[in-house]
């Protein structure tokens, strides 16, 4: 085979490599081919600290009606609905329900000002990193998924949720 022609042959192998490549690294890092936890399925499991340096593995709360709320303290929806999930952690709390706020990358300054100001009872988790948003393939804030004791995602809710809201899906997943 002639030079030129096998030069024109590494050429061609080099750009389909190099489009694998990057048809793969598409697919890892497009969120939108991936799915989210889908209602059914048991709840994947994370672990996170608290405002307060505690770890919360989500697979330790079976047993219990759990809601992930994940929100900021700059999104101006996630703060209408912050009083009305503290009304319903304060009302269900005793009765098996636990709320897990989950907060994206923010500093636990912020988080902590935020926590006084509404005067939240509820733990309040640090995903800095953003591991738990990619795993439950978070868009919109806020967003809450309800889990029921098995640890099964009961449903997957997009934007804020008023008191009667809360209380609905609430009482769908409380232990019985």
């Amino acid at each position: 085979m002639k030079k030129e022609t096998r030069l024109w042959i590494r050429r061609v192998i080099f750009l389909v490599l190099l489009a694998a490549l990057g048809y793969s690294l598409y697919l890892v890092i497009n969120p939108s081919t991936a799915q989210k936890p889908q209602v059914g399925q048991v709840a994947p499991d994370f672990q996170l600290k608290t405002l307060d340096g505690k770890e919360i593995k989500l697979s330790q709360l079976r047993g219990k009606a759990v809601m992930l709320n994940f929100w900021g303290t700059w999104c101006e929806p996630c703060r209408s609905e912050m009083p009305a999930m503290q009304s319903m952690y304060s009302k269900y709390k005793n009765k098996g329900f636990e709320i897990l706020a989950i907060n994206i990358a923010e500093t636990d300054i912020a988080v902590s000002n935020f926590k006084e100001q509404y005067q939240l009872g509820f733990p309040i988790l640090m995903d800095k990193s953003r591991d738990v948003v990619r795993l439950y393939k978070i868009k919109p804030l806020p967003s809450s998924v309800f889990i029921d004791p098995q640890g099964k995602v009961k449903n997957f809710i997009e934007g804020p949720l008023d008191t009667s809201q809360l209380e609905l899906y609430i009482n769908q997943i409380l232990p019985r």
